[in-house]
């Protein structure tokens, strides 16, 4: 299987080449040197026009914000502000209704005409990223926004249907399968060299999985007064054994399976923190482009048994209810399939429910911290490997033309930084002092709902980077993975357990 890798933000289209005599070559180079020298040397003399232009030139730190990195925060806490608006006035959430045999009863909630202004909302705001950051072939999103979101839309709309929800097959299968199934109609036969037609470029510009994640990740309100009654036990749970055996597991896939350290510390964290989430981070932080797009699509299809066989071993055992709830909430691995695993528990006072949200949500703090910590890592160990190339170099002459430049640590662990994860914590502290108590719950209900929609276009975007015909190049790899996580899980199945017994039973 292979994986299409999803276009940048800021991908630039310049791709033309020609050949021309030798002499008229090097006379063009020449001119356009001399071209190149002179606009530099009139950039240098011009005056700034305004005085905008003059504190951009003397703090140019100033105009970060409009960078691929900052938009998910700006369209998370832009939609944040308007969710919290709209449950001041009564405005209840989407959501569609179970059906069984009538697929319209999947929309009689009236909550469900949101989605008429959140849907194209959606489309104009990711469109105004593209546009101000001048995305290649960004005039052209509307036309692939219009594909992912209609098939979002059917993944969400046939995963209420009653017995497939029972199945606990949520849309994030169905949005994978249906993208996949997009994909390779469109590529048709291989080429001659066995690759795959690339997707056209309306519907590549549209395929952001990490800027919909990203998203979804800002959108995720931590409720403190929620945390507090089960936060000690919640964070033994949570933070005791994932940091060190998300590192433990990553190195046995390097060094046991051979897989390459950055799939590896994906795949690992991945199982371990929050699916989706946590793999969207490490990468960005490893600045691994697109190689959380595999690790995403196995966690989402092997999160399935976990969620229908833990709730049924937790009852055939005896398990209490709050052991049962910290049990799932720690070692399942999205949260709103943790919420699916208590649900299918179904204790009578709710408790398995809200003690696997709190876990979870504990959990999920640890995105922050470890997206730091495994930046910091990697960007020393960059670092000391580029500085042992350039001074392996015996030449003079070739370690001048090396293209090493020492580069201050801060600047490089803040540019591989994750800047989504300082929107969550925004987010956060926002719901948490501005947001009224009563509200809170409301607002937490919309705001998932929302940062679900964006989730369910990311699992499209992934599925569209799914190759049938290549198969075979990717097999050993999904092989390797599938195994990591198979040992992942059981790992934290069993670790979990013991600590959420040790929490919540025996104190």
């Amino acid at each position: 299987m292979s994986i299409t890798p999803a276009p940048s933000l800021s991908s630039s289209s310049s791709s033309s080449s020609s050949t021309t005599h030798e002499h008229t070559t090097t006379t063009s180079k020449e001119n356009t040197k001399e071209k190149k020298q002179d606009s530099q040397s009139q950039a240098h003399i011009q005056p700034p026009k305004t005085a905008l232009h003059a504190l951009a030139r003397r703090y140019p730190w100033l105009v970060g914000w409009n960078h691929e990195d900052w938009w998910p925060c700006w369209i998370g806490l832009f939609l944040f502000a308007l969710v919290s608006t709209a449950v001041r006035f009564n405005i209840p959430a989407a959501h569609f209704q179970p059906w069984t045999s009538n697929p319209f009863d999947a929309f009689k909630s009236i909550g469900n005409l949101d989605l008429l202004i959140l849907l194209p909302l959606q489309g104009l705001l990711v469109y105004l990223a593209l546009w101000a950051v001048d995305a290649k072939d960004w005039n052209q999103f509307y036309k692939g926004f219009l594909v992912i979101e209609s098939l979002s839309l059917l993944s969400k709309w046939l995963a209420s249907q009653k017995n497939i929800k029972s199945a606990s097959l949520g849309d994030s299968i169905w949005a994978i399968l249906f993208g996949a199934m997009l994909r390779n109609a469109m590529a048709g036969a291989p080429l001659p060299d066995g690759r795959s037609k690339p997707l056209p470029a309306w519907l590549k510009v549209a395929q952001q999985t990490e800027l919909y994640i990203a998203i979804s990740l800002v959108l995720l309100c931590i409720d403190f007064n929620v945390l507090k009654p089960l936060a000690p036990r919640a964070l033994f749970v949570s933070w005791i054994d994932t940091p060190s055996l998300f590192v433990l597991v990553a190195l046995i896939g390097t060094t046991w399976l051979r897989i390459d350290l950055q799939t590896s510390m994906i795949m690992s964290g991945a199982t371990f923190i929050c699916g989706s989430s946590a793999a969207i981070a490490l990468s960005s932080s490893l600045g691994a482009g697109n190689k959380s797009d595999l690790p995403i699509a196995i966690i989402s299809v092997f999160t399935i048994p976990s969620i229908i066989a833990l709730p049924y071993i937790a009852k055939a055992v005896g398990i209490s209810a709050k052991v049962a709830g910290a049990w799932f909430g720690g070692c399942v691995d999205s949260t709103g399939a943790v919420i699916a695993a208590a649900t299918i528990y179904g204790d009578s006072g709710n408790v398995a429910v809200e003690t696997a949200a709190v876990v979870k949500m504990v959990q999920n703090v640890l995105i922050g911290p470890i997206s730091v910590g495994v930046a910091a890592v990697w960007t020393q160990r960059e670092e000391r490997r580029k500085r042992a190339l350039h001074n392996s170099l015996q030449d003079d002459a070739l370690r001048t033309k090396s293209d090493f430049k020492p580069v201050p640590y801060q600047t490089l662990l803040w540019n591989r930084f994750p800047k989504f994860v300082l929107g969550f914590i925004l987010t956060a502290i926002l719901f948490n002092t501005v947001v009224p108590t009563e509200d809170r719950p409301t607002v937490n209900t919309f705001s998932f709902m929302v940062g679900e929609w964006f989730s369910t276009m990311s699992f499209v975007s992934i599925g569209l980077g799914l190759q049938f015909h290549e198969l075979r190049r990717e097999a050993r790899m999904l092989l390797k993975l599938t195994t990591l996580y198979a040992l992942a899980q059981l790992v934290d199945i069993m670790s979990t357990f013991g600590l959420a017994y040790v929490a919540f039973e025996m104190f």
